[in-house]
């Protein structure tokens, strides 16, 4: 009996642990990245990869929702001041910092001052805007505008609340008197945030990794995502991506694949891709500096010769040509406005009216080294150019190179392919940070355009609170941008994912990785 009850004893508690095991089985996602992440310090992110960190961890006041305009997060509601001088935001109460602590109206504040105090990451977006932030009360803050600024509630996702307690309870010793270093060093490593998910690992050019928080304010639902792994698979290492997108291995595959990759993902009987016309367009930056290019004449030749119906057709299947700089998934773009389109005749016509003949120019075009839609792009430039008798020297580089050349207007080449993104769905996203003259030096103005014409039009755009008469000014700069050739406006980028068939609740949102909200992501077999 004694050796009976032992067994019987073992029995049960193998069953039970059996049972825990499967109860406690975790949604596990795990994303590809074709970049590495630089930072995870909210007040110093750029580019996608660390954005997408960014979006998991913290929380900000309002967030895009799929048609560009915002919702409210943190915020439940706010108002804008009739002279658009004063948003005054009223907060949700209880929501939680991953420390326990409870978000206030004084972290928001605390937020935006250690941004415009540490000058990195989207600082600009107010850095010359916002006069102050005034605390009401625990849950009401207000922001004080130097001059209105029209699509200043479209800059607020990329202001993430940190945990201003938690902050300065791990400064260093640093620049910022009483702030130390702003809880940098700590924050390389760590999170300050309310966010969905809290960070819990990061292998440095190997994987980040996020596990759920359980107090998050929003909730969760049945099958969320308990832990999310995103890990570096270089450009030209594609054949990865399929091979573990056919073992499972691999639940997402980002958006900077190969069309091949895509194409072999979607045959795979267990996954599938998403497309999605998106607020990132592709365009050859011209330095309207840099003799020829100085020439409006051989800038706008060059216009009509590049043929972009074949890059349509053949190159990116799916893509739409752009007119002007301002996609079509962004209101105040001009469904009408002036385009190029191939016409030798006109391109041989304007090289006459630049004053140089066929066969006396060479121009370089440069294009991130590796990319092959960006290769095949140039190639075809090339081989246009060639039809009206320009000489193209192709330049690939490094993306770190390119933004170091763009830095002065003598080592920006004449031609850079540029991918850009919304970071904010308004037309301003594209029209001050490339073409105001007070935005030269950049990989997002490589134009070195300093027009007074231009520069007056984009100023009165950002101050004008009435919309009707805001599309009106975006109207008129996409046709003097057009007229001026200050670019080659190729295509609004079609966004591909690839992923597995039981994961659901993705959602397509036209500003940089905020479409990678795991909160909203579900998995279900």
């Amino acid at each position: 009996m004694h050796r009976t009850g032992w067994v019987l004893t073992f029995l049960l508690l193998t069953l039970l642990v059996g049972t825990l095991s499967v109860g406690a089985q975790k949604n596990i996602v795990t994303m590809s990245l074709n970049q590495g992440i630089g930072t995870i310090d909210p007040a110093k992110v750029t580019d996608w990869t660390e954005a997408m960190v960014m979006v998991n961890l913290y929380d900000s006041l309002v967030t895009p929702k799929p048609d560009g305009t915002m919702a409210g997060l943190i915020a439940r509601e706010w108002e804008i001041s009739p002279d658009g001088l004063e948003y005054v935001f009223k907060l949700h109460r209880g929501i939680k910092f991953h420390d326990g602590t409870e978000l206030k109206a004084e972290d928001v504040k605390f937020s935006l001052e250690r941004v415009l105090a540490l000058k990195q990451g989207y600082s600009w977006l107010w850095a010359d805007i916002v006069k102050e932030v005034v605390v009401h009360d625990d849950y009401t803050v207000a922001f004080i505008l130097k001059e209105p600024f029209s699509p200043f509630l479209s800059t607020l996702p990329w202001l993430a609340i940190v945990n201003k307690d938690q902050v300065l309870a791990n400064k260093k010793p640093g620049n910022f008197g009483e702030y130390g270093d702003y809880g940098q060093e700590w924050l390389l490593n760590n999170d300050a945030g309310s966010g969905a998910y809290m960070f819990k690992s990061w292998t440095r050019g190997n994987e980040i990794v996020f596990t759920k928080f359980d107090d998050y304010f929003l909730g969760w639902r049945e099958g969320a995502i308990d832990e999310v792994r995103a890990k570096e698979i270089p450009p030209g290492n594609d054949a990865t991506v399929i091979a573990e997108m056919r073992t499972g291995a691999l639940t997402i595959a980002d958006h900077y694949r190969s069309l091949e990759t895509y194409a072999q993902i979607e045959r795979l009987p267990n996954a599938s891709v998403k497309t999605a016309l998106s607020g990132e367009a592709l365009y050859l930056k011209i330095n309207t500096k840099k003799p020829p290019m100085d020439n409006v004449h051989v800038r706008r030749a060059i216009s009509y010769a590049f043929d972009y119906q074949t890059f349509i057709e053949q190159i990116d299947p799916g893509a739409k040509q752009l007119r002007g700089p301002i996609p079509d998934t962004i209101a105040g773009h001009n469904p009408n406005a002036k385009m190029y389109t191939q016409d030798l005749a006109k391109a041989r016509e304007e090289l006459a009216k630049s004053g140089y003949r066929p066969g006396q120019l060479t121009i370089n075009l440069c294009y991130v080294d590796g990319f092959e839609l960006e290769e095949r792009l140039a190639l075809l430039f090339q081989a246009n150019m060639a039809q009206i008798g320009i000489n193209v020297v192709l330049q690939p580089e490094t993306w770190g190179r390119i933004t170091d050349l763009a830095a002065n207007v003598e080592t920006t080449p004449h031609l850079t392919a540029v991918f850009s993104a919304a970071n904010y769905p308004d037309p301003d996203n594209y029209l001050f940070t490339a073409y105001h003259s007070s935005a030269a030096g950049t990989w997002m103005s490589m134009e070195w355009l300093q027009d007074p014409e231009i520069d007056r039009l984009i100023e009165r755009s950002r101050v004008e609170v009435d919309p009707v008469k805001r599309n009106e000014l975006f109207y008129e700069i996409q046709d003097r941008l057009t007229d001026l050739a200050t670019d080659i406006f190729i295509y609004a980028l079609p966004k591909r994912y690839g992923m597995q068939n039981y994961l659901h609740g993705f959602e397509f949102v036209p500003v940089m990785s905020f479409e990678y909200d795991f909160h909203k992501m579900y998995i279900k077999r």
